[in-house]
């Protein structure tokens, strides 16, 4: 095995793997985003343009198009019934799917519109029923990771190499970029400084928690590119 010593940009490296995680974990649980093609954005997007036309939702097919609002982006404000906003997205205008808008967004490329989840309905209005749910599990993952990324934070300022951080807790090694990996798997002539182990448990790493927390985002990873 080479000698791969640590420098800045390796231990950058690696907290920058954890936040890859993070994101990979969280992506199911976003509320700033609905996915173009599923349910829940075709009924939001329907629901959005009623919202705009509930004046006058009459006139919602009678009115000539270049009366209509024709943005590029409308950008989305949900509130609950306590008038408090729980989310924020945007919905495009495309040529498969052009948002046509009450003349009271006409010649406003990217307007705000205000939506209320008592006024939703279909899969729109189950995903907006189940946002507390999707930030409680927001959370749950967050400090979970927040405790992986100082724990790896913290382990790696006791070491002077990515050798020693790999003999002492070898599920480091699912942290570690796969250039970092290859540097550390090339032959090369042993000059590896004597390091003095630090103990894991003085540094209170949980290190089931940290192997299980990778191999999740490993299957999770694997399953999405599948």
């Amino acid at each position: 095995m080479a000698y791969v010593r640590k420098t800045d940009t390796l231990q950058g490296d690696v907290l920058g793997r954890v936040r890859e995680m993070r994101n990979a974990a969280l992506a199911p649980y976003q509320t700033n985003k609905l996915e173009v093609g599923t349910p829940e954005y075709d009924d939001m997007f329907k629901n959005v343009v009623a919202t705009t036309w509930k004046d006058a939702p009459d006139l919602q097919h009678k009115m000539p198009d270049y009366w209509c609002g024709n943005p590029i982006r409308a950008d989305i404000r949900l509130h609950n019934s306590d008038q408090k906003r729980v989310a924020n997205f945007s919905i495009d205008n495309t040529s498969a799917k052009p948002l046509r808008l009450s003349p009271s967004y006409r010649n406003k490329s990217y307007p705000d519109v205000d939506v209320f989840t008592t006024d939703l309905t279909g899969a729109a209005k189950t995903w907006a029923d189940s946002i507390d749910g999707l930030k409680e599990k927001q959370a749950e993952i967050n400090d979970k990771f927040n405790v992986v990324e100082e724990q790896l934070k913290g382990y790696m300022q006791q070491h002077a190499s990515l050798n020693a951080m790999i003999t002492e807790m070898p599920e480091f090694e699912m942290y570690v970029p796969e250039k970092y990996m290859q540097k550390y798997r090339a032959k090369s002539a042993p000059r590896a400084k004597v390091e003095r182990p630090t103990n894991v448990q003085d540094l209170n790493i949980d290190v089931d928690a940290l192997a299980a927390t990778a191999i999740t985002h490993r299957m999770v990873s694997s399953n999405g590119s599948s």
